[in-house]
């Protein structure tokens, strides 16, 4: 019977990047990383680009914005969820359309 005090680390193999795909690629973890940090950034010095006051504030189109920055950020630092629902909705096929769109609509709108 295995001693539940031990003193042995738990930890998870480590991700093996190539067998994810292009994807998961140290390229595209940095652009997934520069996007997220470019956006949250803005949206930290200038909240203007979202809304003038609080009551024009619409919280539809911020919280995707917030869900693209964060799929950046998770896709960013390499993290990759072991459940695949996660690993999709935080992955550069949700991110990176939800931060072009943010983008797009921050500074061309």
């Amino acid at each position: 019977m295995k001693n539940v005090m031990s003193k042995e680390p738990r930890t998870a193999p480590p991700v093996d990047y190539k067998a994810l795909g292009w994807l998961y690629s140290g390229w595209a973890r940095a652009l997934s990383m520069v996007s997220a940090l470019g956006l949250s950034g803005t949206l930290l010095v200038m909240p203007q680009v979202v809304a003038v006051d609080t009551l024009s504030l619409q919280h539809g189109p911020l919280s995707l914005a917030m869900w693209g920055m964060s799929a950046g950020f998770v896709h960013g630092v390499g993290y990759v969820p072991v459940w695949k629902v996660w690993r999709w909705t935080l992955g550069p096929m949700i991110g990176w359309p939800l931060m072009i769109w943010t983008a797009y609509t921050w500074f061309v709108l």
